[in-house]
C-alpha cells in the first residue's frame, strides 16, 4: 500500500517539458506512405532511419551492400572497424544464421565475413530472400548499456510501449516493463524507474549511470511517432545504446499496414487533441492561442489564479480561496479527454505562455450532461475572453454528443448572468438558495 500511494504521487508530480523535442509528422507520414505504396510490410534499419530521425532520435548511419566487393568498398569509405548485418524479410533473428558480424577491422576481413554470411543463409534458408547486407561503424559499446524498445498491438488495449535489454528468446512479460501511449515526461520517468527497480534494467558493464531523463525523452518520442501514425503496427528498436546521456538506435524493424479509421480511437487512452487549438483575435487586436490544457500548465495555472481577484474567486468557487495545492493543479491540469475538456487561453512572450483565461466541462457517465465553469483572469475582462472561450467549449461540448450544458453561479455575478444569457442558457434565479442555475440545452442551440 505504501509503494502504491508513493507511486500514485509520483504520476501527479508535474512534469517536466523535454527540452528540444522534434517531431516531423508529415515527413514521417509521407515516407510511411511511400513505403506502404510500394508493398512494403517491413521496414529494416536503413528504411526507418529517416522516420526515427523526424521525431529527433538518434540512429547510427547505415549503407546497402548488395555483396561483398560492395561492403568492401562501403567499409573503406567510412573507416573501421564497421559491422554487417543481414537484410533479409524471410528471416526473422539474424542469429539464427549468425547474420551479424561485429568489429570487422580490414578489407579482408569484411570480405570473409560478408561471404561467410551468405554462405550461411544458402545452407539454412535456401528459400529465404536475401536484400544484401547492412554495413555500418561500429558503434563504441564499451562502458554503454544496451536496452530494447518494443512497440506491439493489442487486441484490447492498442499500442503497448514496452522497455527490457531484450535478447534473442525475448520474453516480454517476464523482461519488459509496459505503458500505454501517449506518453508525457513524468509516464516516460515512471516506466523507467518501474523497469530498474523491477530489475528488467539492470546497470551491468555500464560505466556510466542510467539517464533516466535521457531516456524518459526517447520514450515520449517513440510515444509520439507511435500516436501520430497508425500506420505503424510494430517498431522494435534492439538494441537501443545507452552511453551517458547518448542513446543511439543500433538495430530497428518496423512492421507497417495501411491503416483506415480513426486514428485515437485504437488507443486506450485519449492523446492530446492537437486538432483543437486555434488562434483568435480579441477585441484589442491581440492574438491568443485557445488549445487543451495539458499537465505541464500546472505552473502558468498557479501564475493565473495569482491574478485573479478574490472576489472573483468567490464567484468560481462559492468559498474564500486562500491557496490551491498541487494536488488540486495536478486535478486541474491532469484531465481525461474522454471525460473531461479544459481549454485555456495563452499568450506567447518570449518562448513562454502565460494563461489568461480557462473554461472547463466534465461529462456524466453516459455523455448527457456536462457540468461547465468558466475563469478570465480579472484584469482582462472586457476584452470578449470568457464569450470566445465559453463558445468554443459549446462547440466542443455539442459535437461530442452532449445534450445540455449545466453550470452555477450567484445572483450578484451579473457579468456571468449576462453572458449566459447571451448565449442562449436558461438562467434560473434562485434567490432563497443564493445561486443562479444556468442551462443550456445543445440540441435547441444547434438547430437555432
Amino acid at each position: 500500500m505504501v509503494e502504491y500511494r508513493r507511486n500514485q504521487k509520483q504520476l501527479r508530480e508535474t512534469p517536466a517539458l523535454p527540452s528540444n523535442l522534434t517531431s516531423n509528422t508529415a515527413e514521417a507520414h509521407l515516407l510511411l506512405q511511400q513505403a506502404i505504396a510500394e508493398g512494403a510490410t517491413s521496414l529494416d534499419t536503413h528504411e526507418v532511419q529517416p522516420i526515427l530521425q523526424a521525431y529527433g532520435m538518434n540512429t547510427l548511419p547505415t549503407w546497402i551492400a548488395s555483396d561483398s566487393t560492395e561492403a568492401v568498398h562501403i567499409a573503406e569509405q567510412i573507416g573501421y572497424p564497421v559491422a554487417l548485418k543481414l537484410r533479409s524479410p524471410d528471416i526473422p533473428h539474424k542469429s539464427e544464421v549468425q547474420g551479424v558480424m561485429l568489429y570487422l577491422r580490414t578489407a579482408n576481413e569484411v570480405q570473409q565475413a560478408a561471404n561467410a554470411i551468405f554462405d550461411r543463409v544458402k545452407m539454412a534458408w535456401p528459400q529465404a530472400r536475401v536484400h544484401g547486407l547492412l554495413v555500418q561503424s561500429m558503434a563504441n559499446r564499451a562502458g554503454a548499456q544496451e536496452l530494447r524498445v518494443v512497440v506491439e498491438h493489442d487486441p484490447v488495449f492498442g499500442p503497448l510501449i514496452m522497455l527490457g535489454e531484450g535478447g534473442v528468446e525475448w520474453r516480454p512479460e517476464d523482461q519488459a516493463v509496459v505503458a500505454l501511449p501517449p506518453l508525457n515526461m513524468n509516464l516516460a520517468r515512471y516506466l523507467v524507474i518501474q523497469g530498474i527497480k523491477s530489475k528488467k534494467i539492470r546497470a551491468r558493464s555500464a560505466l556510466r549511470p542510467l539517464d533516466v531523463a535521457g531516456l524518459s525523452k526517447l520514450l515520449v518520442q517513440v510515444s509520439n511517432l507511435i500516436v501520430d501514425c497508425p500506420e505503424i503496427q510494430r517498431l522494435d528498436i534492439h538494441p537501443l545504446l545507452a552511453s551517458g546521456s547518448e542513446f543511439t538506435a543500433l538495430d530497428v524493424t518496423l512492421d507497417i499496414s495501411p491503416f483506415e479509421g480513426d486514428n485515437e480511437s485504437r488507443l486506450a487512452v485519449r492523446p492530446y487533441p492537437h486538432q483543437l487549438e486555434e488562434w483568435v483575435e480579441l477585441k484589442n487586436g491581440e492574438r491568443c492561442l485557445f488549445r487543451p490544457i495539458l499537465p505541464e500548465d500546472e505552473p502558468q495555472l498557479q501564475q493565473f489564479i495569482s491574478r485573479v481577484t478574490k472576489e472573483d474567486l468567490y464567484y468560481r468557487y462559492f468559498s474564500e480561496i486562500n491557496e490551491f495545492t498541487h494536488e488540486d493543479l495536478a486535478n486541474m491540469t491532469q484531465i481525461d479527454y474522454d471525460r473531461e475538456m479544459a481549454f485555456v487561453a495563452v499568450r506567447r512572450i518570449d518562448q513562454t505562455e502565460e494563461i489568461l483565461g480557462v473554461t472547463r466541462a466534465i461529462s456524466d457517465p453516459d455523455n448527457i450532461d456536462a457540468e461547465f465553469a468558466v475563469l478570465v483572469r480579472s484584469d482582462l475582462k472586457g476584452l470578449g475572453l470568457g464569450r470566445r472561450l465559453m463558445e468554443k467549449l459549446i462547440t466542443y461540448t455539442r459535437d461530442h454528443g452532449l445534450q445540455r450544458l449545466n453550470g452555477i453561479t450567484m445572483p450578484n455575478n451579473r457579468g456571468m448572468v449576462a453572458l449566459a444569457r447571451k448565449l442562449g442558457f436558461n438562467v434560473d434565479i434562485q434567490l432563497e438558495e443564493g445561486i443562479v442555475g444556468l442551462t443550456l440545452n445543445l440540441a435547441q442551440r444547434e438547430e437555432s
